[in-house]
């Protein structure tokens, strides 16, 4: 590692040493965050014609198959916009790693911030290849989650706001652990494989371990319990997959996704595995 990487490291682990206990301590909390609902008239304003028509196409289809109705109607734009997009990748994933859901499901989401996109999760595991809707048990672990955004609201007051109504889901403001056996499906979305990211964002050197982390989820899977990661761009792709070798996860299915749903100037990437 160069000589100026390891300072600014350095650095940026002392800032994160204090900031990150004092978040832990105070838990800012305001809570009350309620969100204007925007038109989605125009939400795909920015596309070519035929590109534009192809979006539209999809987002109906997910309003209708996945019964988004009160999500449309109560959201931001861009919220609304970049959950679909989420949606369609999860979706994908689902089907390319031929992931079958019963009829009641436990799953976890580690790792989710604000979680902006839960409404169109929780909509995909009620209703993925299912006319009947399923009941759904979904837990998010979010390990920052006081960090304070610019409009003094944290993390957890938007969190709070954007699961508002859903059943069975529960947002945790603390660390994944371990739970042997308990989970159908477990999401890993954009979690941190370089430190650089993981300072960056604020947290300490000394709970970067992304191979325990691994190990961790795959303890907490049931036979048969599926395990979906998505990244930014090929780097982060292939340090995942060698990670999950570390972990011994064999890998299911492995794709690059992309959607005009939603454009990102960095591909996702997505890998799927089942436990045996």
């Amino acid at each position: 590692m160069p000589f100026w990487t390891e300072v600014r490291h350095f650095l940026m682990n002392v800032r994160n040493g204090a900031d990150y206990p004092l978040r832990q301590f105070f838990r800012w909390r305001r809570g009350n965050l309620r969100w204007v609902n925007e038109p989605k008239d125009a939400l795909f304003s920015d596309l070519p014609s035929e590109e534009r028509k192809i979006a539209e196409a999809r987002a109906q289809n997910f309003l209708e198959t996945y019964r988004l109705q009160p999500f449309h109607q109560n959201s931001r734009e861009r919220i609304y916009r970049e959950s679909l997009y989420y949606l369609a990748l999860l979706e994908e994933a689902l089907t390319r790693g031929r992931i079958k859901l019963k009829e009641e499901i436990t799953c976890a989401d580690i790792g989710p911030s604000d979680w902006f996109y839960v409404q169109a999760l929780y909509a995909l595991l009620r209703w993925y290849d299912t006319p009947k809707a399923r009941t759904v048990t979904l837990h998010g672990f979010e390990r920052d989650a006081f960090r304070v955004y610019a409009d003094f609201y944290s993390r957890y007051d938007h969190a709070l706001s954007h699961l508002a109504g859903l059943q069975g889901v529960t947002y945790f403001p603390h660390p994944f652990e371990a739970k042997p056996k308990q989970y159908d499906l477990i999401f890993l979305l954009f979690p941190f494989v370089f430190l650089e990211d993981h300072l960056r964002w604020g947290l300490p050197k000394s709970i970067f371990d992304p191979v325990a982390l691994l190990n961790a989820v795959w303890q907490s899977l049931k036979g048969d319990g599926g395990l979906v990661i998505a990244n930014q761009g090929r780097a982060e792709h292939e340090v995942q997959q060698r990670l999950m070798q570390i972990a011994g996860i064999p890998i299911q299915a492995a794709f690059i996704f992309n959607s005009p749903l939603y454009r990102y100037t960095i591909d996702r990437y997505v890998l799927v595995a089942i436990h045996p």
